[in-house]
């Protein structure tokens, strides 16, 4: 009889086990990318000529004496260009904006393609800043045909696109979550919007939440007080309710959640700010009072309540050496100086101009993580070179961020 109920009790466990589900996911923040349609025609309008009209501080494409190309001038100050569909004209810089060919561009995309095929083997990949879902399938393997896409249509040219491998599951859903992007803001203090993904994976629903917060708010620790009056702080604290409230409707049916990308803060100084987490020190896990205000992002969205929407935080690592991996770690405990910073960034650490602190992967009850998520190096890849004016030997970054990855059972 003990023997029966022995065998009964390891069937059963190893029922359970088998029917885990196990995905990698990544999240990646490609900088400004475009496909090479939209980037040729980005790369036509940078390269106009342009001169100002001093009766309104705008510039006019021109011919005439006294122009500058388009690469030397603040965009918003050019007449007509689309904003919604063209980024600034100095996203790559190297003593100044490089002046960006074709050719180069190209190529950028291939060594981006081939990065993803050798190191971020995952089954679902969240990308920011991306111009849409072709840009996308530009650098996936085999152009994308394996995988099935949410993208965000319309906003700003930093868009989001989740994608995911099409034997992991099946789409229930993509969404835009137009709250994160303040609607009833006027357009200058517009942030970006969330993009939720919902996939029926052996029977289970996983819902994911992809999200490029608001910028230059990142740490208590280097003046970026959530708190403060800051125009960027403001407009991040605004982004808080709207991404709990998402939190909370997300895990109400049941659904395993995940929320992770560019939250442009980092959260490890904000667990480790002494202040109270809200100006009235009152607690996190009840509604905030009209006019308190938020010191802490992560602890306001992962307050407990309601259980099923109780988010934890993915350690973070650095698939580097030791010392690399010891500066990862400060750099979770106190600001580092510029040197660090630079070192950090450099080919033989992570490679990327903003190597930690801004990217995090947060799962909710019924996830667990195989370990920590892992900042991955793009080593050589992170740099830029203006080249010749012919653009020949022209180098153009990847990315300014790594991607981060990780392995999760649910």
């Amino acid at each position: 009889m003990v023997r029966y109920l022995a065998a009964c009790i390891f069937v059963l466990f190893g029922f359970a086990e088998a029917q885990a589900s196990q995905i990698t996911i990544a999240t990646w923040n490609l900088g400004w990318h475009m496909d090479l349609e939209t980037a040729q025609q980005w790369i036509g309008g940078c390269s106009k000529n342009y001169v100002e009209d001093p009766a309104t501080g705008k510039f006019k494409p021109s011919q005439e004496a006294g122009f500058k190309p388009g690469w030397d001038i603040d965009v918003f100050k050019i007449e007509g260009w689309d904003v919604s569909r063209y980024p600034v004209c100095s996203v790559y810089f190297a003593g100044g904006a490089v002046r960006v060919s074709l050719e180069a561009y190209r190529k950028r995309q291939e060594q981006i393609a081939s990065f993803i095929s050798r190191a971020i083997p995952a089954d679902i990949i969240a990308f920011q800043e991306v111009s849409g879902e072709q840009s996308v399938r530009e650098v996936l393997p085999n152009g994308g045909l394996d995988y099935d896409f949410c993208p965000v249509t319309g906003y700003k040219v930093q868009r989001l696109v989740i994608v995911w491998k099409k034997t992991l599951g099946e789409k229930v859903s993509c969404a835009i979550e137009d709250a994160l992007s303040l609607p009833t803001n006027p357009d200058d203090k517009r942030p970006r919007p969330g993009l939720a993904l919902t996939l029926k994976i052996d029977g289970k629903l996983l819902r994911v939440m992809d999200v490029h917060l608001k910028s230059s708010c990142v740490s208590p620790f280097d003046g970026g007080n959530l708190e403060g009056t800051a125009r960027d702080c403001t407009i991040l604290q605004q982004q808080v309710n709207p991404l709990e409230s998402w939190i909370e409707r997300a895990a109400a049916d049941g659904a395993k959640i995940v929320l992770l990308g560019d939250f442009n803060r980092n959260f490890w100084h904000e667990l480790r700010d002494q202040r109270p987490a809200r100006t009235d020190a009152s607690g996190t896990s009840t509604p905030r009072p009209a006019g308190v205000l938020s010191r802490s992002l992560i602890e306001e969205v992962a307050d407990g309540q309601p259980a099923a929407a109780n988010l934890k935080i993915l350690d973070e690592h650095c698939q580097i050496s030791d010392a690399g991996q010891a500066l990862c770690t400060q750099a979770e405990i106190r600001d580092l100086t510029t040197p660090e910073t630079q070192l950090l960034s450099s080919d033989t650490y992570l490679g990327c101009r903003n190597p930690v602190g801004l990217d995090h992967i947060l799962v909710g009850p019924g996830i667990d993580s195989n370990g920590p998520a892992e900042h991955l190096s793009i080593g050589s890849y992170g740099g830029n070179r203006a080249g010749n004016p012919n653009g020949k030997d022209q180098v153009l970054a990847i990315s300014d961020h790594c991607p981060m990855i990780a392995q999760l059972n649910f």
